[in-house]
């Protein structure tokens, strides 16, 4: 076959070979292309929440505020003998204090105050009420505290009485009375300083912040000032029945006994005279009820003194 024919018998072969590819561009090289940044949307900002409307307040409430203060206000006048709405005029001298009618008022408030408590709608009416039930509170221990106080003072006065005409044995219950009026007053005005607050007063027309305050001072000077009278007096019976049987031991010839039995009688009341002279020195003024029967109790303290020094010096 000559060499012309066998091209053309072969390129029909070729052609169905290579004739469906198509010719392919060399790759090019490109530079790796930053990332478009993606943007955060927005939050899509909410509303503010509408605020809760203030209920209106309760006319239930407000007549049993009403009701209750004008109650504490009657309670108050009670405490000062219906005179003055002045606290601070009772005093541990007043000889008329109606302790029973003040609770007793201050006991029928409680249920107009638990009403009160409950019919109350608003923040304001809430406040008042709880300034109200504070301020019976108040008023209770202050009765309870100037009963004690009051009962003191008489009690004080009596011990005297009775030492002063050489009638000891007479004058042991009042000590005891005294000595019991001097703890139980503990309790009340600790309350008063520790637990309520004088902005309650507030509530009151009848009474202020000062007022409530002083009302509080004098009340817990009187009662520190009670018990040094208590403890003075319990000693200054002891001394003078010691003094006493000195004195009966020196009648019946008993020379060395007596003398160390007023000796010992001089040491317990000198310092009885001593511990008084110190009270008497620096006086709490809101205590000034007291300061008499004190100032008279130190005068037999220092007169008995000097008389057990005497039953001393003559059998020593």
């Amino acid at each position: 076959m000559d060499r012309r024919a066998f091209l053309v018998a072969l390129t029909p072969f070729v052609a169905g070979c290579f004739g469906g590819q198509r010719s392919q561009p060399a790759p090019t090289s490109t530079e790796p292309s930053d990332p478009t940044p993606t943007e955060t949307p927005e939050p899509t900002p909410t509303g503010t929440p509408t605020a809760t409307p203030e209920p209106e307040a309760s006319d239930a409430a407000a007549e049993r505020i009403t009701e209750a203060r004008n109650g504490l206000t009657e309670a108050l006048y009670l405490y000062t003998g219906g005179v003055t709405d002045d606290l601070l005029s009772v005093t541990a001298e007043t000889e008329e204090f109606r302790a029973r009618d003040v609770l007793l008022r201050l006991n029928g408030i409680q249920r107009t105050l638990v009403e009160a408590e409950a019919e109350a709608t608003t923040d304001e009416q809430r406040g008042t009420v709880a300034s109200l039930i504070a301020m019976q509170e108040f008023l209770t221990h202050a009765t309870d505290a100037q009963s004690w106080l009051i009962d003191a003072h008489d009690a004080l006065t009596e011990v005297y009485t009775h030492l002063d005409d050489g009638d000891l044995g007479d004058a042991e219950d009042d000590i005891e009375r005294v000595r019991t009026a001097a703890e139980e007053v503990s309790d009340p005005t600790t309350t008063l300083s520790e637990e309520l607050d004088a902005s309650n007063a507030t509530a009151l027309d009848a009474v202020d912040e000062n007022e409530y305050e002083e009302k509080v001072a004098q009340l817990n000077d009187g009662a520190d000032v009670l018990g040094t009278l208590s403890d003075g007096v319990a000693d200054l019976k002891n001394g003078m029945s010691l003094l006493d049987r000195g004195r009966d031991e020196a009648a019946d010839g008993e020379t060395d006994r007596a003398a160390d039995t007023a000796d010992r009688a001089y040491d317990v009341l000198n310092d009885v005279e001593d511990r008084f002279d110190t009270l008497l020195d620096d006086f709490p003024e809101r205590a000034e009820a007291f300061e008499t029967v004190a100032d008279d109790l130190r005068y037999l303290a220092s007169r008995s003194a000097d008389d057990a020094d005497i039953v001393y010096e003559n059998n020593s």
